[in-house]
């Protein structure tokens, strides 16, 4: 299912932040507030809870920043200011059950133990408690922040506990039926209400400040005290340890947003173009760390490295007129040592590649690599320097290939991804390869885990490989139609072309248009070689390449071969790059 936002007061998701879906039960279609996930098989769709009567919102509170280290008091919670304007009296917390728990397709998954934060002061649930809780699940999870932790709240009306669909970042595991079983256990009858909601724990998994914008990475905190950057009109005070900026709310529930510049280099006006046109787009973000793919280099350049007057020189500006930089010495360390890692990267990739020639990427000589214009620079509003480095020149993110094994009888198979670096996620874990029982209907049972899987998952950084630059410009409104055109022609059927609109879609809204496009076979098969035993009759395999666009240029559209026809046993596997 794909996630859907709730009216914050703050933007919708509809930024770029790079988001996963997780298969949600319960129905409950609520945004994620943290970069989402799918977990590895989705479930039956439960039946829908119990409504209570829709209720109008409460007026908007201010949610504080903090550390986890600084109290609710220190934040500001528990000010009559804060309870006037959002209905709420929070509360040192309190605990009111336990751990609940209900075991479902083999996976338990848990609620509690639910904490009451406050007392409703105003509006529908007057008098009533708000409570929180975490949830748990033993399920697999793939992703970035797929562990963070997820909480669901109410409002409890003496015996009778509101789920309030809104401020709960996660769906409960299990069915509707389990939960109100083992709600009532509990002596608690569970209903929902879909419209109430209060402000500050509405999902949001961008920020503002100002004409600044701040992107959710992930929902787990420093646990330093950290000093106020700035208050914020939902989330009070926001704290910031150098990199990141926190916000902790009175259920212990964190928030971590990283500042995200508000240009791209196609809206810089420079002094003069690079002689090497860029066709891949530059990136700044670092790795794991904000929970974004590894770009290799900090984002952040440090003042012994490079001083601006002593090393710099203005290369252009930003439509506020903030200058970009570029380094005076062409032999600056910096440089040299970007393109020693380049260099070690082109010669990577072309180990093992004797029986396949040309698949080995071009290497640039050091003349060639700085007419590229490799890096330029920035400082942000908040006296970081900040770098932003050529993707042409960078490893590539595999995100989220998905492999899929029809065999025309149950057999074992034994499957082994090989990109040029490393795997940094899979399911079922990855060691040396997956050994399965594949069936004709693709359900696959792991031979060490005895677990029940739909597909294969891995992701990592494999080899340099600049964009193609025959796609197609697709508006944003109008990418849902688009995949669902050219799928098909690329093989997908409707169970993956599904599961691929539910994994990508979500990452389409940062601009109003998107140059897409698809890599040839043999680009995937030296990226990503895949060897499947016993041998496949037919491979399916496509990966999307993309990026932003501010205008609509025009590009070249690509021939596209027939639809590859299934026959015997057939191996397909889809995924994207992130640059």
């Amino acid at each position: 299912m794909r996630a859907m936002s709730g009216e914050t007061g703050l933007p919708d998701g509809k930024g770029s932040f790079l988001m996963r879906t997780r298969w949600l039960p319960l129905g409950l279609l609520v945004a994620l507030i943290a970069p989402a996930c799918k977990r590895d098989a989705p479930r039956a769709a439960p039946d829908e809870p119990p409504a209570v009567s829709p209720a109008p919102a409460p007026a908007p509170a201010p949610a504080a920043a903090t550390s986890t280290t600084v109290d609710t008091v220190d934040a500001g919670w528990q000010t009559p200011e804060a309870a006037r304007l959002s209905g709420v009296q929070y509360t040192a917390p309190t605990k009111l059950f336990g751990v609940l728990g209900v075991t479902s397709d083999n996976y338990f998954d848990s609620i509690g133990p639910g904490y009451k934060i406050g007392t409703f002061v105003a509006g529908p649930y007057r008098g009533a408690d708000f409570v929180s809780a975490r949830v748990n699940s033993d399920e697999p999870c793939k992703g970035e922040g797929c562990d963070d932790p997820t909480y669901v709240r109410f409002a409890k009306v003496d015996s009778e506990l509101v789920l309030l669909r809104q401020n709960s970042d996660g769906g409960l595991g299990g069915t509707w039926q389990q939960w109100t079983g083992t709600f009532s256990a509990a002596g608690l009858v569970l209903v929902a209400d879909s419209q109430f909601a209060v402000r500050a724990f509405l999902p949001s998994d961008t920020m503002s400040h100002g004409s600044e914008s701040f992107r959710l990475v992930s929902r787990r905190c420093q646990g330093d005290s950290l000093r106020v950057a700035f208050r914020h009109p939902v989330f009070h005070k926001v704290r910031f340890d150098g990199r990141l900026f926190y916000v902790t709310r009175p259920d212990a529930s964190c928030l971590a947003f990283e500042y995200v510049p508000y240009f791209s280099e196609q809206e810089i006006v420079w002094d003069k173009p690079p002689k090497e046109p860029n066709k891949s787009g530059y990136s700044w973000r670092q790795t794991a760390e904000y929970g974004h793919p590894e770009v290799r280099y900090d984002a952040f350049v440090a003042a012994d490295l490079v001083q601006i007057d002593r090393d710099a020189t203005d290369a252009g500006h930003t439509q506020r007129g903030e200058p970009v930089y570029e380094l005076k010495d062409p032999n600056h360390p910096l440089l040299k040592a970007f393109y020693k890692d380049y260099q070690a990267d082109v010669a990577k990739a072309g180990e093992g590649d004797e029986n396949a020639p040309g698949l080995r990427p071009p290497a640039r000589s050091y003349e060639g690599f700085l007419a590229a214009r490799p890096t330029y620079l920035w400082r942000d509003p908040f006296g970081r320097l900040m770098r932003f480095t050529n993707n042409d020149f960078l490893p590539v993110y595999m995100a989220e290939p998905i492999i899929y094994l029809y065999p025309t009888t149950a057999q074992r198979v034994h499957v082994e991804a090989k990109p040029l670096h490393d795997i940094a996620a899979s399911i079922p874990p990855y060691r040396g390869g997956w050994d399965v029982l594949a069936r004709p209907s693709g359900e696959l049972t792991g031979v060490g885990d005895r677990r029940t899987y739909s597909y294969l998952f891995w992701e990592g950084l494999s080899s340099v490989s600049p964009m193609p630059q025959e796609g197609f410009v697709i508006p944003r409104q109008e990418i849902v139609g688009f995949f669902e055109r050219i799928l098909p022609r690329l093989g997908l059927n409707e169970r993956e072309s599904r599961d691929f609109r539910d994994a990508w879609l979500p990452r389409f809204h940062a601009a109003p248009y998107y140059f897409i496009t698809f890599v040839p076979p043999e680009t995937i098969d030296r990226l990503a070689p895949l060897s499947v035993t016993p041998k496949p009759d037919a491979v399916i395999r496509v990966l999307m390449d993309f990026r932003p666009l501010w205008t609509r240029t025009p590009v070249k559209a690509p021939d596209l071969p027939p639809p590859p026809r299934r026959h015997g046993f057939t191996v397909v596997e889809w995924g994207g790059i992130r640059r």
